[in-house]
């Protein structure tokens, strides 16, 4: 099933006490707002949707416009002047099959059991320094034993990744400088104008290519396909809780790099997609993201012989990967998604 990959990117005019107000909409490029030709409010976060300007009548006395935009058109916007409302058009809302909100349900389950996961998390730690040494099951070679015990002396961020493929339970520990995650946080969001650039942005290759090297030592252990390397590693990510960036961060929206979404053990939508394509990206495969509205996804390059919905871009097809839960395989996408605008995201460079 080939899919539409036209992003929406419009203009809307209206007219308000002689004034002309011109609402442009940019997707990831930005929004922004000009009056009678002048810019008067910018900003470039996908889904930021409000931008500030004002009016001035004939006496030269001022008037403050708010937008607000929601929706694939820019027209979906909501217009004020001095707290007034003078223009409103809320897209319709399509009702979600039953099943899609079954999964929609278990996404926000799984969000809202992160934090009693932690405390559960904790209680486990006690009592493993509390008790003897337990034999631990049977995990497949991916497991990578040996990290530097001298991590947590330093305060460094250890995280252990737990999940299950094939017939095995997979395990990884990692290692992340505290100071490498922090310097993260010190970036500006705003001034990053595509998430194309949390996924190429070479300042966490080392720590990528680290994890790579276990999947392919993995792969090569087991005689896998490069589909089932695909796969194993789409269920690693699929695997990391789902939390919304207003609850993790603190911030409605606040993209991840790679390396803030593995110490982080999850993210949203957008970060575990720019995860899963840095991944397959340090492996060599073929990779875009695939942006709607309101959600994200990866693409993966793939063989005419794969089923599923795909993108086709310049003759290349691109199967669809959702990342938010576990379930989804390659070249399903949700309902909800198949008919929504989507811009695809290269990561050639």
């Amino acid at each position: 099933m080939q899919l539409n990959s036209d992003y929406y990117d419009t203009d809307f005019k209206l007219t308000y006490k002689g004034s002309t107000l011109l609402i442009r909409n940019d997707g990831p490029q930005g929004e922004s707002l000009f009056v009678n030709g002048e810019l008067q409010d910018q900003n470039f976060s996908a889904h930021n949707g409000h931008l500030i300007g004002h009016i001035f009548d004939e006496e030269n006395n001022r008037e403050v416009i708010e937008v607000f935009l929601g929706g694939t058109d820019t027209s979906d916007c909501l217009i004020y002047a001095n707290g007034s409302l003078i223009h409103t058009h809320v897209p319709p809302v399509e009702p979600m099959k039953t099943s899609e909100k079954e999964k929609m349900k278990e996404k926000r389950r799984r969000s809202n059991l992160f934090f009693p996961f932690l405390v559960i998390l904790m209680m486990a730690m006690i009592m493993l320094l509390l008790l003897p040494a337990l034999e631990e099951p049977e995990t497949a070679p991916v497991n990578a034993d040996g990290q530097d015990k001298e991590a947590a002396a330093k305060g460094d961020i250890e995280v252990k990744y737990d999940w299950n493929y094939g017939d095995w339970t997979w395990t990884y520990t990692l290692t992340i400088p505290k100071s490498a995650y922090e310097e993260y946080k010190t970036v500006d969001r705003q001034k990053i104008r595509d998430y194309s650039y949390y996924v190429t942005d070479p300042s966490d290759d080392e720590y990528l290519a680290g994890l790579t090297d276990k999947f392919k030592e993995a792969a090569e252990k087991e005689a896998y396909s490069d589909l089932d390397m695909v796969t194993n590693i789409i269920f690693f990510v699929q695997n990391l809780t789902y939390v919304d960036d207003k609850v993790g961060t603190g911030y409605d929206e606040y993209p991840k790099f790679p390396l803030e979404t593995l110490a982080d053990e999850g993210g949203d939508c957008e970060d575990s997609a720019i995860l899963l394509a840095s991944l397959l990206r340090e492996l060599g495969y073929g990779t875009v993201l695939i942006q709607f509205p309101d959600h994200m996804g990866v693409g993966v390059k793939g063989e005419t012989s794969i089923k599923g919905s795909y993108y086709e871009v310049d003759g290349i097809r691109y199967y669809y990967v959702e990342t938010t839960s576990t379930g989804w395989d390659i070249g399903e996408i949700p309902d909800q998604m198949k008919e929504q605008p989507a811009r695809i995201l290269p990561l050639n460079y």
